[in-house]
């Protein structure tokens, strides 16, 4: 996936946080209103590499509709994370305090 896109594709995936019209576009699989969105500077090619990581890695209650996106956006925190735990993509939060305590704080991405 771009650099770019790690930041907002974290801030919704953990956070819930709406990550934009074109990003929310290629999450709800939706070609042509993603590339209608899409900034100038974004490539086809770095498109095709998020679709392809959101196919990969997103867990399918975060993606493939614009329901999913809205159930996603609003679904509670603990549902969130328990989701996020089962797929791998975050540390259960046991071993997170545990690696926090171990290497020092976490730094997140910057969000935009």
């Amino acid at each position: 996936m771009p650099k770019d896109f790690a930041g907002p594709m974290y801030a919704y995936l953990v956070h819930a946080f709406n990550p934009g019209s074109c990003f929310t576009a290629v999450l709800a699989n939706d070609f042509l209103g993603a590339i209608s969105r899409s900034h100038p500077s974004n490539t086809i090619p770095s498109l095709k590499a998020l679709a392809g990581w959101i196919g990969d890695t997103v867990p399918e209650q975060a993606r493939g509709s614009y329901e999913a996106v809205e159930f996603w956006t609003s679904a509670g925190p603990e549902f969130r994370r328990d989701v996020l735990e089962k797929a791998r993509l975050i540390l259960p939060e046991d071993q997170e305090m545990w690696q926090t305590l171990k290497s020092g704080p976490v730094v997140e991405p910057v969000l935009y």
